[in-house]
C-alpha cells in the first residue's frame, strides 16, 4: 500500500496569505535507483521532512539521477530528470538543493532541522495558492497558479524569473526497480510544465501585484492516478537559481472508472513430482475509481502461453477490495524451475480503465522437483544451471541470494557464481538458495568453494549449511562459520568481488540428514560485506583406497586423544587435498590443511585441546571423494 506523506498537507489549496509573508521552502532531491548510498540515506531524510511541523514548511521531490548507472526509472523520465541535473550542475547523488541554493543544500544525510527552520523564517516577497485537478478526459492536470507581491522584486536579467510547476508522486515497487535495494521513493516528479524551463513571469514586481496563470498538460501512462498525485509549484530567480516562494495543490483525487490488482497470493516455494501440477492463486482486485465498480474482465496465465480471463461481477464502493480466487492451471514440471503467474484486470464497469499502471501484478512460484537427481551431483552455475535455484525472500524486499552472471568473473571455475550482498540486508536477515533434490544418502559428503570477507573486524555475516524436510517451511543447521572463521579475504569496506584464488573448499558430511530432505545455503547477514558459493559437488564418501588413488593407509594417532593427535595419509597421486574436522552433527570444528599436496607421505598435527568430549570424523577430502577416520577425545 503506498503511503503520501505529504498527506498532511491535504488542503483545497496551499494559501499564504499577503501580510503573513510565510516562506514555504522546497528541496529537491536527487537520487537514483541503482545508488547504495541513496538507500542508506533515504529513510532518515524522508523521516525528518515529514516529522510535523515540518510539511507546513518544506515541500520534498527527488529526481531520478543515472548515479552510478541509469536504469528504467531514471530513463522513463530522463528529460526532466538530466534537465534539473544540469540546471544545478550536479555530479553525484544523493546530493540536495534547498531551495536552490540556501544553507542545507549538498548531502542529504547532512540536512538538519535547523536548515529547515532558519530558511522557513526567511520572509518571502511572494504569496502563492495553489490548486489542481484533472481535466474532463482525465487524461491530463488544470493547475492554477495566483502569484501576489508582497515585498517589492525584480530580477537582474530580463526574462530570468520563472514559474515551474511539477507533478510528483510516491512510487512503490513490488519489486527493486534498481540494484540499490529500494522500493520506496517519495515524493518523485513524474512531469514538468510546460517543461523544465517553466513559465516566464515579470522581471520586476510591487506591492499588491498579483498574476494568475493556467498550467495544463497530459499525465504520462505512468503515473498510478490512484495513488494521489500531487502538483507542486516554485518561483525561481534563475541568475541566482534561489527560490523565493513554493506551494503545492491537494492530491488529485480518483478517476471514475479504475480498477486495480494489489496483490497475487500463492505459495513462493512447492515441491512436486515432475509431471503436470496444478499451480492455484488467487488475486486481490480492488476499486481505485470514484464510482463503484460492478464487473471487470481478469486476465491470467502461468508461465507462458495465451492468457484466460474470467468476467467478475460484484458491488465495490471507491477504495474496497475482493480476493477473487483464479480458476487452476496445469504446468509441467521440467526440474526445478521458477514459473511466472501473471495477472491483469481491465474493461472496468465495461469501459476503458482510466488508469493503466495498476492493472498488472504478477509472482514467481519455484517449482522444486522431488524426482531426484543421482550422485555425483555438481554445479558451477553456470549458464545451464541459472534458474534451477529457489531463492527465498523473506521479508519481501526484494534482496535475496543472486545467481551472478554478468561481465565480472566472481566464480572459483567459470564466470558465474552464487552470492549473498550482506550490505543490502538489515542485520540478522537471513535468506536461502536450494540445491537440486539429489537422491544422497547418509553416506554422502557435500563438497562446496566459498568466498567472503569481512567489512570490518565486528561484522559477523554467517553462511550456514541447513536442510528441509517439509519444502523450505522449516530449516535445520548442519554447518555453519561466520565472521573471521568464514573469511577467505583481508577485510575490506569496497564491496567484495572475489578471484578464484580467494576460494576456499569445505566439506560437510550428510551422515546426519534424512534422506529426501532439501538441501540449501543460508546467509544471515550481520550488515557486512558479500559471501559467494561455487563449485559444489554432492557425491558418496568413497572408499579409502579410492582417494586420489590406491593405499592411502589413513590412520589417526594416538585415538582416543586427549589434547593433540596426528593424521596420517599417503597419496598415489599430486592432489587438492582439504582436511577437516567434523563433528557429530556434521559442522566442521577444525580445518587442518587446504591446498595442493604432491605424490607420497603426509602428516598433519590435530589440536583437539578445544574439543569437547566425543567422537568426530577426520576427513580427507580430494577431487576423487572422501574418507574419514574416527576421532575419540576424552577428558
Amino acid at each position: 500500500m503506498k503511503k503520501l506523506l505529504l498527506a498532511a498537507v491535504a488542503l483545497t489549496t496551499v494559501s499564504l496569505t499577503a501580510s503573513a509573508q510565510t516562506r514555504m521552502t522546497i528541496h529537491e532531491e536527487f537520487t537514483g535507483e541503482n545508488c547504495g548510498p541513496c538507500a542508506a540515506t533515504n529513510p532518515d531524510f524522508w523521516d525528518l521532512c515529514n516529522t510535523p511541523p515540518n510539511p507546513t514548511k518544506l515541500i520534498h521531490i527527488a529526481y531520478m539521477a543515472p548515479i552510478p548507472s541509469s536504469g528504467w526509472y531514471y530513463m522513463r523520465n530522463q528529460a526532466t530528470n538530466d534537465a534539473r541535473r544540469s540546471y544545478y550542475g550536479v555530479t553525484s547523488a544523493p546530493s540536495g538543493k534547498y531551495d536552490g541554493t540556501a544553507t542545507g543544500s549538498g548531502h542529504p544525510g547532512d540536512f538538519t532541522q535547523a536548515h529547515i527552520d532558519a530558511e522557513a523564517a526567511v520572509p518571502s516577497p511572494f504569496n502563492v495558492t495553489v490548486t489542481s485537478d484533472w481535466n474532463s478526459t482525465y487524461d491530463g492536470v488544470v493547475t492554477t497558479v495566483n502569484v501576489t507581491c508582497v515585498t517589492a522584486f525584480a530580477t537582474t536579467t530580463p526574462g530570468g524569473f520563472k514559474l515551474r510547476a511539477a507533478l510528483i508522486q510516491t512510487d512503490v515497487f513490488d519489486a527493486p526497480p534498481g540494484s540499490n535495494g529500494e522500493t520506496h521513493f517519495e515524493n518523485v516528479v513524474q512531469a514538468m510544465y510546460p517543461n523544465a524551463t517553466g513559465t516566464t513571469l515579470p522581471d520586476s514586481w510591487t506591492v499588491g501585484e498579483t498574476h494568475s496563470y493556467t498550467i495544463t498538460g497530459t499525465v504520462p501512462a505512468y503515473v498510478e492516478k490512484d495513488e494521489a498525485p500531487q502538483m507542486v509549484v516554485w518561483l525561481q530567480d534563475d541568475v541566482t537559481k534561489n527560490i523565493k516562494q513554493a506551494g503545492i495543490a491537494a492530491p488529485l483525487g480518483p478517476v471514475p472508472n479504475d480498477a486495480a490488482l494489489t496483490t497475487v497470493t500463492s505459495s513462493s516455494l512447492e515441491c512436486v513430482p515432475n509431471g503436470p501440477y496444478t499451480v492455484s492463486h488467487s488475486v486481490t482486485l480492488k476499486n481505485s475509481g470514484s464510482t463503484t465498480l460492478t464487473s471487470a474482465t481478469i486476465y491470467y496465465r502461468v508461465g507462458t502461453g495465451a492468457l484466460a480471463s474470467i468476467s467478475w461481477t460484484g458491488s465495490l464502493a471507491t477504495g474496497a477490495t475482493e480476493v477473487v480466487t483464479m480458476p487452476t492451471v496445469a504446468v509441467t514440471v521440467a526440474g526445478p524451475a521458477y514459473q511466472i503467474i501473471y495477472d491483469s484486470v481491465a474493461s472496468p464497469n465495461g469501459s476503458s480503465d482510466m488508469s493503466v499502471m495498476n492493472n498488472v501484478r504478477g509472482k514467481a512460484l519455484f517449482l522444486q522437483s522431488t524426482t531426484a537427481l543421482a550422485m555425483p551431483y555438481n554445479t558451477s552455475y553456470e549458464t545451464a544451471d541459472v534458474g534451477k535455484f529457489y531463492q527465498s525472500d523473506n521479508n519481501n524486499n526484494g534482496n535475496r541470494w543472486g545467481v551472478y552472471t554478468g561481465s565480472a568473473t566472481f566464480g572459483k571455475t567459470g564466470t558465474n557464481a552464487a552470492g549473498f550482498e550482506c550490505y543490502a540486508y538489515a542485520a540478522g536477515e537471513s535468506e536461502v538458495i536450494t540445491l537440486p533434490n539429489v537422491s544422497f544418502s547418509t553416506t554422502s559428503a557435500l563438497n562446496f568453494w566459498e568466498a567472503y570477507c569481512q567489512y570490518n573486524t565486528t561484522t559477523d555475516d554467517k553462511l550456514e549449511v541447513v536442510y528441509s524436510t517439509n519444502c523450505g517451511s522449516t530449516w535445520t543447521s548442519i554447518w555453519e562459520a561466520a565472521g573471521a572463521a568464514l573469511s577467505t579475504s583481508p577485510i575490506s569496506t569496497s564491496a567484495f568481488g572475489p578471484t578464484s584464488a580467494k576460494y576456499v573448499k569445505k566439506t560437510v558430511n550428510l551422515s546426519t540428514v534424512p534422506a529426501g530432505a532439501l538441501l540449501a545455503f543460508r546467509g544471515t547477514s550481520d550488515f557486512g560485506n558479500n559471501m559467494w558459493v561455487d563449485d559444489v559437488n554432492i557425491s558418496p564418501i568413497v572408499s579409502v583406497n579410492d582417494v586420489a588413488g590406491a593405499d592411502l593407509a589413513l590412520s589417526v594417532f594416538p585415538n582416543p586423544a586427549t589434547d593433540a593427535s596426528t593424521v596420517s595419509f599417503n597419496l598415489r597421486n599430486n592432489a587438492v587435498v582439504s582436511v577437516t574436522v567434523v563433528d557429530g552433527v556434521g559442522r566442521v570444528v577444525a580445518q587442518v590443511a587446504e591446498g595442493n599436496l604432491t605424490a607420497g607421505n603426509h602428516k598433519f598435527n590435530i589440536n583437539s585441546a578445544n574439543l569437547a568430549a566425543g567422537v568426530y570424523n577426520v576427513m580427507i577430502t580430494t577431487d576423487a571423494g572422501t574418507a574419514t577416520q574416527r576421532l575419540s577425545v576424552v577428558r
